[in-house]
């Protein structure tokens, strides 16, 4: 069965520098930019980490992942106590996608656009537990948050697979597996034609938001 996210290993050298990167990261988004929030009134910090986060993602190594982890956790509470200071409702989420944990990112909004990232994800189906055992040594901070399942789709519009199919992209049995795969299916009406819509399960994404009363590290 073909996945749909990209999940091949790659072989990756110079591990020192790489644990460099999230320092800079780290330091490019620690302090979340209040002007700017209060201008756009979002903001987001993804994991643009190369070679990770490219044009065709790879997923670092498992210690890599707790180590971005520790980090989106200390940045979430620095944004927290920022936006706590601004004495309006807003959403502040830690988006944690798995297995691809490279897609994770954390969000932020209020104003205006508090109700913008509502409605990104579909909730699972199915009740899910948190994989603490995958983060055994930040289970203590990933405590701190209550986290809600949601699917990692993937979207497909009926125009685009035609078009994969006939220019090869895809074969017929990859585009056929897609419309098979497909969780939900919606007819769009369009000015020009009709078009369907796929969503494809290729995933969870763990929305975490902190509990009340948990502002302390």
């Amino acid at each position: 069965m073909k996945e749909f996210y990209y999940s091949k290993k790659k072989k990756i050298r110079g591990w020192k520098r790489h644990k460099r990167k999230i320092i800079r990261w780290r330091q490019n988004v620690f302090n979340l930019d209040m002007e700017n929030m209060r201008e756009y009134q979002r903001d987001y910090a993804k994991l643009w980490i190369h070679p990770f986060y490219s044009l065709v993602r790879t997923n670092p190594p498992n210690w890599y992942n707790r180590l971005l982890l520790s980090d989106i956790i200390d940045i979430y509470l620095n944004w927290h106590e920022k936006m706590d200071n601004e004495t309006e409702d807003f959403y502040l989420k830690i988006w944690l996608f798995e297995p691809d944990f490279i897609s994770s990112q954390i969000v932020v909004s209020y104003g205006d656009c508090l109700n913008t990232y509502n409605d990104t994800f579909d909730k699972h189906p199915m009740i899910k537990r948190f994989p603490f055992h995958k983060f055994e040594s930040l289970k203590d901070q990933l405590a701190l948050f209550d986290w809600e399942a949601h699917i990692h789709a993937e979207k497909y519009s009926e125009e685009e697979l035609i078009e994969d199919l006939e220019s090869g992209l895809r074969t017929e049995a990859e585009v056929n597996e897609i419309r098979n795969k497909s969780y939900e299916t919606e007819r769009i009406k369009l000015s020009y034609a009709n078009d369907v819509h796929y969503k494809v399960n290729v995933g969870d994404v763990w929305v975490g938001t902190l509990k009340k009363g948990n502002l302390s590290k």
